[in-house]
C-alpha cells in the first residue's frame, strides 16, 4: 500500500510544472548572488583595499579589537570622502569579490544561508499540498479510510526528497559558479562539509514540515506560502530579537540570550562549515523537535477530519 501511495504522489509531482520551474529559479538566483560576491569588488566600492579588510578582520577577532576595527573602517570612509573632490581613477566595479578565491563548500554555505532554498520550498509545498484541497482530491480519497494517515506520511517523505533535490542543485550551482567565476574549483569535500550538508538538509526538511502543517490546517495554499515567506524573510527572527531584549531587561538574562537561536530558519542561516559542536547540536535538536511537533499536529488534524 505504501509503495502504491508513494508512486501515486511521485507521479502527481512529476506532472506539475512548478517543481522544475522552482529549481530553475533557484539556480538562476543563486548564480546571480554568486556573481555579486565573486566578480564585484564590493570592498573597492566602499573605498577599501584587501589589505584594509584583512587588517580590520584581524583586529575584529577579539572583543578588544571591535572598537579598533570599527574606527579603522570609519577612518577609511573619512579618507575616501575627503579625497572625493581630487582627481581619481574611475571606480572599478568588476574584480575579485569576497568569495573569489573560496572553495565550492564555502560558496555553497553562503548560498544555503541566504534562505532562498527555504523560500522556494515553501512555494512548492503550498502548491503541492494546497492542490489537494483546491482540486477536491481529498474528498476522492475516502476509499483509503484509515490509510489516509499513511498517505500523509508519504507526502512528508516527498517533501523531504524535494528539499534534498533543492539542496543538491544548490551545490551544483555553487560548483558551476566556482568554475566560471572563481579562482579555482576546490571542492573541499571533507567531513565538515558532509556534516554541514546533512544538518542543513534536516533543517530544511523541518522547515518544510512546518509549512506543510500550516497548509493542512488551513487547507489554503496562500497560508502555507505566506508562512514560508515570513520565516525565510527573517521577520520572525526580528520579532524574536525584540522579545529577547525584553526578556533580558525583565529577567536580567545575559546579553547573548536570543530566542531566534532556537528557530529553524535562524539556525539554517547561521550554521556554517566552521560552527562549534554545540551550535551544530542545537541545530539538530531544533530540526528534530520542530519536525516532530509539526508532524504530530498534522496527524492529529488528519485523524480528526477522518473521524468527522
Amino acid at each position: 500500500m505504501f509503495a502504491k501511495a508513494f508512486k501515486s504522489e511521485a507521479y502527481r509531482i512529476s506532472r506539475m510544472k512548478s517543481p522544475y520551474i522552482l529549481i530553475a529559479v533557484l539556480m538562476c538566483v543563486l548564480f546571480l548572488i554568486n556573481f555579486l560576491y565573486m566578480c564585484v569588488d564590493l570592498y573597492g566600492l566602499m573605498g577599501l583595499s584587501k589589505e584594509d579588510v584583512e587588517q580590520i578582520q584581524e583586529m575584529g577577532t577579539s572583543v578588544e579589537g571591535y572598537e579598533e576595527s570599527f574606527m579603522a573602517g570609519f577612518q577609511a570612509g573619512l579618507d575616501t570622502s575627503e579625497n572625493i573632490n581630487e582627481e581619481q581613477a574611475p571606480i572599478k566595479i568588476l574584480g575579485e569579490g569576497p568569495l573569489y578565491g573560496e572553495s565550492v563548500a564555502v560558496i555553497y554555505s553562503m548560498d544555503v544561508s541566504s534562505l532562498y532554498e527555504a523560500l522556494l520550498l515553501a512555494i512548492f509545498i503550498g502548491l503541492y499540498i494546497g492542490n489537494i484541497y483546491s482540486t477536491g482530491l481529498d474528498r476522492n480519497l475516502n476509499v483509503f479510510a484509515g490509510k489516509r494517515m499513511m498517505l500523509f506520511g508519504t507526502r512528508m517523505l516527498m517533501i523531504s526528497i524535494y528539499s534534498l533535490v533543492l539542496h543538491v542543485f544548490s551545490w551544483i550551482t555553487s560548483l558551476f559558479s566556482a568554475a566560471l567565476m572563481g579562482a579555482s574549483v576546490e571542492l573541499a569535500f571533507d567531513k565538515a562539509f558532509v556534516l554541514y550538508f546533512i544538518v542543513t538538509w534536516l533543517l530544511l526538511t523541518s522547515f518544510g514540515c512546518i509549512v506543510a502543517s500550516m497548509t493542512h490546517i488551513t487547507r489554503s495554499k496562500a497560508a502555507g506560502i505566506t508562512l514560508g515567506i515570513i520565516l525565510s524573510a527573517g521577520i520572525l527572527s526580528t520579532i524574536m530579537s525584540i522579545a529577547s531584549l525584553m526578556l533580558q531587561r525583565k529577567l536580567g538574562l545575559e546579553s547573548e540570550f536570543n530566542l531566534g537561536n532556537y528557530t529553524v530558519t535562524q539556525n539554517l542561516a547561521t550554521v556554517n562549515l566552521y560552527s562549534d559542536g554545540h551550535f551544530v547540536v542545537r541545530a539538530l535538536i531544533c530540526a528534530v523537535v520542530y519536525f516532530a511537533a509539526a508532524y504530530i499536529l498534522s496527524l492529529m488534524i488528519v485523524r480528526k477530519r477522518d473521524i468527522a
